[in-house]
């Protein structure tokens, strides 16, 4: 999910080192959805799509099948901090997986265990609530709503922000495109100190 943006800055002890590079985070921040990204990570998730798009389909709509792929997905992604997620990731997740949460772009199930078990352990809360799904000839839109805790600053209060992921399965039910549609900007820079009153400033005077 999106939150496995905060494992880049919330993992690592470097605030002392943010001010001189607050101009590129703030560029950074700008990179909210894909058009956003960086022309490479927006082309790689459309050529993959295109790839998965021409083999149709993997699971029977309306079947046992794809109804426990989604519920595998929202389980997995609904706690960070669940004892067993790290686990659970590459039941989830294919071995040859395509993942871009609007910030990082990751290739295989390995690297993505890595990142998103990272980002568990650097919040003291991280939850997803999937409101709804969309499924469209083998395309799932799933809406969610996140709730995130830092350890690092505003420590317990909870952070909220919305998002959508499309998701495409291969046939054994596990993930082979994650691409996240989410305000990285307000759901994570703009809580970090200095760049978070950059951000709010420049949001005042649109």
């Amino acid at each position: 999910m999106a939150a496995a943006a905060f494992r880049a800055i919330l993992g690592e002890r470097i605030f002392p080192r943010w001010v001189p590079v607050i101009p590129l985070l703030f560029l950074a921040a700008c990179a909210t959805t894909p058009r956003g990204q960086p022309e490479e990570n927006w082309m790689e998730y459309l050529e993959t799509l295109r790839s998965l798009e021409v083999a149709g389909a993997t699971l029977e709509e309306g079947s046992e099948e794809e109804s426990r792929a989604i519920e595998r997905f929202r389980s997995l992604l609904s706690d960070f901090k669940a004892p067993d997620f790290g686990e659970r990731i590459p039941k989830v997740y294919a071995e040859d997986v395509f993942f871009n949460d609007t910030i990082k772009t990751v290739r295989g199930a390995r690297n993505v265990q890595e990142y998103l078990t990272a980002t568990g352990e650097a919040i003291d809360k991280g939850t997803v609530e999937f409101l709804d799904v969309v499924v469209d000839n083998g395309n799932y839109y799933f809406r969610w709503a996140m709730t995130i805790q830092f350890k690092r600053f505003a420590r317990g209060e909870d952070k909220r922000s919305v998002g959508m992921t499309h998701v495409r399965f291969d046939s054994a039910g596990k993930v082979v495109l994650h691409q996240d549609f989410w305000d990285s900007a307000g759901g994570l820079f703009e809580h970090v100190p200095a760049l978070g009153w950059m951000l709010r400033r420049v949001k005042r005077g649109l």
